[in-house]
């Protein structure tokens, strides 16, 4: 009985007519339909709408530095998206988060030069294969060829060290400073260069590759969990002063036109990393001045390690012969290991001194103290030696003392 009533009423013509909605149809201006076209509503979303980037003027090209203007030149000191949101894009409810990206805060990761480093970074692109005369790396002795080739896997051991422990952090940093994140990508890429380079010199006269790293400072470069910051400080600050330093000696006293030109090549990509690691240290401090403290306490602790490393002999022993030409004249090398030295510390203290560290004191009366003052450290002088060669200068410099 309920079917045919059902069936009654949907038979009346009156109620049909009620119930059907014609679609408004779209015409054309000789009055044809025009078919029907997707809902783009979406166009409308974006927050500003007519904001235009410029190149740079003198042909610099468009530059991160040129799109970030209006809303796009607005860096949130914090950012609560954990996805891969563009920053100034709309978000979007049903994107959810993927996990990851637990750095968030822009004092975690920040550096204003981080454009500029990746624009650097991306013009000044090289390759080992073509740009390297490695015709040229050939006719050393057997004494020096082992030795630069004993100081050639050491630097391919940091370079490998640096691009996993960059790589492992990148997907924690918030994809909302992307400018850090784009510099970080060519940092990797620039140490897998030069652990790439140095690989391909220790194999170039058939040496081979050497003794390993001791590798104290590699290990605290890899366990940094504690921050990002952490890891610049001991990767790119204190290790990275004594792989510059090491670098820019090679790039003057390199025993081959292949070895200088390497070690020039390699000089800029590090000293960008370094730049970084300051303007970064530099602008945390300044949002949180109670980092000081604990960053401090955090080198202290790198720096044993880095001093444990310093023990071993084999890395400077290699270069004395370098720079001295051979093994009968290590001791003239060696003099010269101690400029190398001296010059690390020095160029350690002013970047300290860049990032508001405010670390001079502790480095030059501390472990450090005998470098600075002449005393070389070779892994052949026991901590108690070095103590005693560096009151013998004290006493000659002050006799009175």
């Amino acid at each position: 009985m309920a079917r045919a009533k059902k069936a009654k009423a949907t038979s009346n013509p009156e109620v049909r007519q009620s119930e059907i909605v014609e679609p408004t149809k779209q015409l054309d201006y000789e009055g044809n339909p025009l078919p029907d076209l997707p809902d783009l509503s979406w166009m409308g979303n974006t927050f500003q709408w007519g904001t235009k980037a410029l190149p740079e003027r003198h042909g610099g090209g468009l530059t991160l530095a040129a799109v970030n203007i209006g809303i796009y030149g607005d860096i949130p000191e914090h950012i609560p998206h954990r996805n891969r949101l563009p920053r100034g894009a709309v978000p979007v409810a049903t994107a959810g988060s993927i996990g990851g990206y637990y750095i968030q805060d822009k004092y975690e990761q920040w550096a204003d030069s981080s454009p500029y480093l990746y624009e650097e970074a991306i013009s000044r692109r090289w390759a080992s294969a073509t740009d390297i005369p490695w015709d040229t790396g050939h006719g050393l002795s057997d004494d020096v060829e082992i030795a630069i080739a004993q100081v050639a896997t050491e630097l391919s051991n940091w370079g490998s060290v640096e691009t996993e422990v960059v790589s492992a952090w990148l997907q924690n940093l918030s994809p909302g400073y992307h400018e850090v994140k784009y510099f970080l990508s060519t940092a990797v890429y620039d140490s897998s260069r030069m652990e790439e380079g140095y690989r391909k010199r220790a194999m170039l006269n058939g040496a081979g590759m050497m003794l390993e790293s001791p590798g104290r400072m590699n290990r605290a470069c890899l366990e940094s969990y504690g921050s990002w910051s952490n890891t610049v400080l001991f990767m790119w600050l204190l290790r990275g002063s004594l792989m510059q330093a090491i670098v820019r000696y090679l790039s003057v006293y390199g025993p081959t036109e292949a070895d200088r030109e390497l070690a020039f090549r390699v000089l800029p990509d590090i000293m960008r990393k370094s730049a970084y690691a300051c303007d970064h240290i530099r602008f945390a401090i300044s949002k949180r001045s109670e980092l000081t403290t604990t960053m401090n306490a955090g080198l202290t602790v790198a720096e044993f390690s880095q001093l444990s490393d310093f023990n071993d002999p084999v890395l400077w022993e290699a270069l004395a012969i370098i720079f001295g030409d051979g093994v009968e004249n290590m001791d003239q090398g060696m003099e010269m290991v101690l400029e190398l030295q001296q010059y690390f510390l020095e160029t350690y203290i002013d970047k300290c001194n860049q990032a508001n560290l405010g670390r001079e004191a502790q480095i030059r009366s501390g472990a450090w103290r005998g470098i600075l003052m002449g005393v070389p450290m070779t892994g052949h002088a026991t901590p108690d030696e070095m103590r005693e060669q560096v009151a013998i200068i004290m006493q000659k410099n002050n006799p009175f003392a």
